[in-house]
């Protein structure tokens, strides 16, 4: 704990935190009993809510306990005028279904009145709001709003990687030159969490054909974070371009066991016929042909037996293999009849 509390410059010192915790975690089911000490201030509350979250990452475990405590924190730093955790518990507002009308007009008030003294973070939410109701075009206004007012802290870093992605999947054109500035710049400025990870990935992408080097070492820091989209791209290109069948070997076994990816298994196939491996090669083809079938079997009715939230996976899948068992045609005939 003391060491989350330096590395986040907490005002704050072990002891003086821990009376903050206890007295809001003992009042969470009555928050109108929370006193809090007299050295409390709403930039305190807002940092050890940073720390929490830290400590919910370093963990990867989600104790509701302590969910709770995060969202008291922000009650109570909004309470004591934090524009920051305004704005969060606004934006919370106006998303979500059970809140009244009242309410709703009083959170986009406070919007408003945050927007009109330019404060950063209400830009950076009402993106991420525009972005998740679809509005894409204006999710990059707000974000774009925001860099400038604050361009090289963390959460800018994760705003540099939300207009990297937006300029790789969402305008009518891909702009790969401004995706890539934006990826740089987001881990330049970002810490190592799940968003900065994914613009390692994209970096890795972007640069796979111009500079293979570059593109590993960017595809290795998010496979090292666990990122499961990045051993099947690792993998071919330690295959394809590389040329070391053995390293890629390593990481496709890593993409089936962490999830099954049928792409990594056709990696696999690929990096055994090249190391003339055929007894492994013959053994994956089977696999590869078993899952076929199945899924054969599950788009002759259309897909209307799997569950809705797997539907497009299941699609993928077969289609992936449909691509499979044409490009490799003549290679899985001279193994067969080998």
């Amino acid at each position: 704990m003391s060491r989350l509390l330096f590395d986040h410059d907490s005002r704050l010192a072990y002891k003086k935190v821990m009376p903050i915790f206890t007295n809001i975690y003992d009042n969470l089911d009555a928050p109108n009993q929370i006193r809090l000490p007299h050295y409390t201030k709403n930039e305190d509350l807002m940092t050890l809510r940073s720390v929490l979250r830290d400590i919910r990452a370093l963990s990867s475990s989600v104790n509701k306990n302590l969910v709770d405590l995060e969202n008291e924190l922000i009650e109570q730093a909004a309470e004591l005028g934090n524009n920051d955790a305004i704005a969060m518990l606004a934006f919370e507002a106006i998303g979500s279904p059970d809140t009244t009308k009242e309410d709703y007009e009083h959170a986009n008030k406070l919007i408003k009145e945050l927007q009109d003294v330019k404060h950063p973070l209400v830009f950076k939410l009402a993106g991420d709001f525009a972005f998740s109701k679809g509005h894409h075009e204006q999710a990059a206004q707000y974000w774009n709003q925001f860099l400038e007012l604050e361009d090289d802290s963390i959460i800018s870093s994760h705003v540099y990687t939300s207009l990297g992605m937006y300029h790789f999947n969402y305008t009518a054109s891909p702009n790969l030159t401004k995706s890539r500035e934006y990826f740089e710049k987001a881990v330049k400025f970002g810490e190592l969490d799940t968003t900065i990870v994914k613009a390692h990935f994209y970096l890795g992408q972007l640069y796979s054909l111009t500079d293979p080097v570059r593109s590993r070492y960017h595809l290795e820091i998010s496979a090292s974070k666990g990122l499961q989209e990045s051993f099947p791209s690792l993998g071919f290109l330690e295959l394809n371009v590389f040329d070391n069948a053995a390293k890629a070997i390593e990481w496709f076994k890593l993409g089936v066991e962490g999830n099954n990816d049928i792409t990594c298994l056709v990696g696999q196939f690929d990096a055994h016929m090249k190391t003339k491996n055929f007894k492994k090669a013959s053994s994956i083809l089977a696999n590869l042909t078993d899952l076929k079938q199945k899924l054969d079997a599950l788009a002759k009715r259309q897909f209307k037996t799997v569950p809705e939230a797997f539907k497009t996976h299941a699609e993928t899948n077969h289609a992936l293999l449909a691509i499979f068992f044409d490009t490799r045609k003549e290679v899985i005939r001279k193994l067969t009849s080998s």
